[in-house]
């Protein structure tokens, strides 16, 4: 019996010392500093920047200073849709991302921008994407082709019009350049007898003024990030939608070199800063947003209802059409659209009519 002790005794501490001298804990561990990599400009500027910046302070904060962050903002390393590739073949480490520049790699992508008319509400966006993520791998499993990681979700403040012109009425809209992005947004825009512009973000300031665009589709934060307002008369309230779409992300390969205890803060980062991102964050650059607009003398003025239910009806069926492609790829198409309706109607969205119908 006494030879039996020492002997599962002298097996323990050899376990034991396996998983301390393989495993340090913080105290142990040597300073690390890892590459971050985004398209969006830094935390003073945009909101994107802010969401990837509380991560990263949370993370040195709760590694006392162990893990800090090389930082390249504003597409330093690379054009938008690069990022994911900078990732995927390890040139940084973490980085953040929208899905939607790059549908061939992430096809499930940004899946709320093909909903017209989406809740707007920042928190509830939020509580319903994550619920998708848990309720379908195959968001995850998307990732791991790209050899990331997601680490922490963010969302964006409502899609709303800038203008030089009033807006009232539908039938105002007739003929009017309206700047968009995207696969969906031109038929939405269509449909109410205006002209989609396509373009990317950083042009849209001279397309204003220049007069190639008159009207421009984004998140206000991002309109006030890219001063559009200064070519702008008018912000029209159409709440287009609000998504929960920017994401940070890591290199799988440096994950699995984190100590076990960092990689736990690196997740929990994530879950510490998305519901403040969500309540507070995205609220404080709306406000931030609107201020700026009235400051520079661009007045505001509301779709009516009943006008933004009516153009509503006039949209191709957009979530159909987005559901019919992924699922010709082998995703389940069908299946996000509807959870994705029945999660924000549970959450208190009410929707100005059923999207996605199958026929």
């Amino acid at each position: 019996m006494k030879k039996m002790y020492v002997f599962v005794l002298i097996v323990s501490i050899a376990v034991l010392s396996v998983l301390v001298f393989s495993n340090p804990t913080l105290a142990e561990m040597k300073p690390i500093k890892l590459k971050f990599a985004t398209p969006f400009p830094p935390a003073s500027v945009s909101l994107g920047g802010a969401s990837a910046q509380l991560w990263m302070d949370e993370v040195t904060k709760r590694t006392n200073g162990k893990v800090t962050f090389q930082k390249f903002w504003g597409g330093a390393l690379g054009k938008a849709p690069e990022h994911i590739s900078l990732i995927e073949k390890g040139i940084v480490d973490v980085a953040f991302i929208y899905p939607w520049w790059t549908p061939g790699k992430l096809p499930l992508g940004v899946f709320e921008n093909a909903f017209p008319f989406g809740p707007v509400d920042s928190v509830l966006v939020w509580k319903a994407k994550r619920q998708m993520y848990a309720e379908f791998p195959q968001f995850k499993k998307d990732y791991a082709k790209c050899n990331a990681l997601l680490l922490q979700v963010s969302g964006s403040t409502p899609y709303q019009l800038l203008s030089k012109i009033k807006v009232t009425k539908l039938k105002d809209f007739k003929g009017k350049k309206v700047m968009v992005f995207g696969r969906y947004l031109g038929d939405w825009i269509g449909a109410c007898g205006a002209v989609p512009v396509g373009s990317m973000m950083p042009a849209r300031y001279n397309m204003m003024q220049t007069g190639v665009g008159e009207m421009d589709l984004l998140p206000i934060g991002v309109q006030a990030s890219l001063k559009l307002y200064e070519q702008a008369n008018y912000q029209i309230i159409i709440d287009a939608f609000a998504h929960c779409a920017w994401d940070v992300v890591i290199n799988v390969n440096s994950f699995n070199k984190l100590p076990k205890e960092v990689q736990t803060i690196f997740t929990e980062a994530g879950a510490k800063t998305e519901p403040i991102i969500a309540g507070k964050i995205v609220k404080q650059w709306a406000d931030k947003a609107k201020k700026i607009f009235k400051e520079n003398g661009v007045e505001t003025c509301k779709l009516p209802e009943a006008e933004r239910n009516k153009w509503a009806g006039m949209i191709p069926d957009t979530p159909a059409l987005w559901a019919k492609e992924v699922s010709a790829k082998g995703y389940p198409g069908w299946e996000i659209v509807n959870r994705y309706q029945e999660l924000t109607t549970q959450f208190g969205y009410k929707w100005p009519r059923k999207w996605g119908v199958k026929k």
